[in-house]
Order: C-alpha cells, then sequence, then structure tokens
C-alpha cells in the first residue's frame, strides 16, 4: 500500500490480481487496455474524492490594468477550493462571483482600476477574472499582492513504464483487476470489487481524519488598516 508507484510495477500488480501471465512477450497486446484501465480508474478515483495530499496552494501575482489570468497549470477551476488576497501581511478571502452590484462600483468593462484585489469568477478558455482590475502590480519574489489559488492539483502523466501513480497502488490495482475481470466475466471479479471497495473506504476515514481545511474557506476576516482605496479610469 503505497503511492508513487510506477506504471510497469502496476501493470505486473493488475496482472497478478487478474491472473495473467506476468511475462511482457505474452501479454504485449493486453498493456495498451491495462494502462486506459490504470489511467481511467485513477482519474476517477481523483474526480471522486478530495485527497488531502494533493491540494496545493499556488501563487499569482497581479498586474496593474489586468483583467483577465491564466489559472496555474497544474490545477482546474472545477478543483479550486478557496482564493485569498495577501494585502499588506494578511491573507484576505476573495469573494466568488462579479456581477451588477461590483460593476456599479468599479466598472471594470470602463476600465477602471482599485485596490485591493477583492472577488473573483471563472472566465473563458480556463481563465478567471479579477475584481476590481488592479492598480498596482504584485511580486512573487517579495510574496506581495498576490492571489493564492488552494485545490487539489491535476493528475501527474501515467503513460510511461517510470510514471508514478498519485493514488495508492493496492486501490488503483484491486479496482482494474475487478474491471479486467468483470469483462472476462470472472466469478472472482465481485470479490475483487469488494476488497477495492473495502480498501477506498479505509483509505478515506484515514484521510478524513487528518483533513483539517474547511471547505467553506477561513472566517471572513476585517480589512486591515492601510491606504484609502482610489479607484481610476483609464482613457
Amino acid at each position: 500500500m503505497a503511492r508513487n508507484v510506477t506504471l510497469g510495477e502496476l501493470i505486473d500488480d493488475v496482472r497478478a490480481e487478474a491472473g495473467h501471465s506476468l511475462q511482457a512477450n505474452l501479454g504485449s497486446a493486453m498493456r495498451e487496455v491495462l494502462v486506459k484501465v490504470l489511467q481511467r480508474q485513477q482519474r476517477r478515483l481523483w474526480e471522486d474524492y478530495d485527497w488531502t495530499f494533493l491540494r496545493v496552494d499556488r501563487d499569482v501575482a497581479v498586474q496593474a490594468g489586468q483583467r483577465y489570468y491564466d489559472i496555474p497549470s497544474d490545477l482546474t477551476l472545477e478543483r479550486i477550493e478557496k482564493v485569498q488576497f495577501k494585502y499588506g501581511d494578511r491573507w484576505i478571502p476573495m469573494g466568488h462571483g462579479i456581477g451588477r452590484e461590483q460593476l456599479d462600483q468599479h466598472d471594470s468593462d470602463k476600465g477602471i482600476r482599485a485596490f485591493p484585489v477583492e472577488r473573483w469568477a471563472e472566465y473563458e478558455n480556463d481563465q478567471v477574472e479579477f475584481w476590481p482590475i488592479p492598480s498596482q502590480n504584485g511580486s512573487l519574489a517579495q510574496a506581495s499582492d498576490i492571489v493564492r489559488f488552494t485545490g487539489i492539483r491535476k493528475l501527474r502523466p501515467l503513460v510511461a513504464e517510470s510514471d508514478r501513480a498519485d493514488l495508492d497502488d493496492t486501490l488503483l490495482v484491486l479496482y482494474s483487476a475487478a474491471e479486467i475481470l468483470a469483462r472476462e466475466k470472472s466469478a472472482d471479479a465481485g470479490l475483487k470489487l469488494q476488497l477495492a471497495e473495502k480498501h477506498y473506504a479505509r483509505l478515506k476515514a484515514r484521510n478524513s481524519k487528518s483533513d483539517t481545511f474547511c471547505l467553506s474557506g477561513d472566517a471572513p476576516e476585517r480589512m486591515p488598516m492601510g491606504p484609502k482605496i482610489i479607484a481610476v479610469q483609464t482613457q
């Protein structure tokens, strides 16, 4: 029971669980099928549960006059859990959604800029919009005026023999073997599936005990005292 097991090892383990030959030259045609099954099972389990060991923080520095931003490459919009803005020495939760109420205050369509950044929303092509449009630059190097995304990162590629799985090897092997055996109408398919589901429940129970992350985000914090917010309109 471990993570970061190579694809080559996973393939051999699935073959063993399914009662197939472990000699590569006798099962080369089956390898592609096993790879697809392992990839699909890992993807399904990744989508099904918020694994705490895959939760990451990724920072983006705001830029004066820039309204839209690419999200960090190893995150997806659907798995973003929390967004915060570092203002001075404090992390301030950013609200989700930008509507008429916000645009009536600082109209991004007219290029009005202000500070600090307070809200975010999904945009097309896997981008996000920040509101108001920032009136000054942030710095990743100085960890100043940056937006932090917290979420479940994407799975690493699982294609080459040396690629490593992100999730538990026993979990992937048992579910994959159950699927293969079900295709073959084997009587062992049900047993493997039961073992997989029991192991899955055990892993989730252990994971939840160490999960102290609040999915609803931090409690609202008061904005620290600082310079007055000034909005400007560019031509």
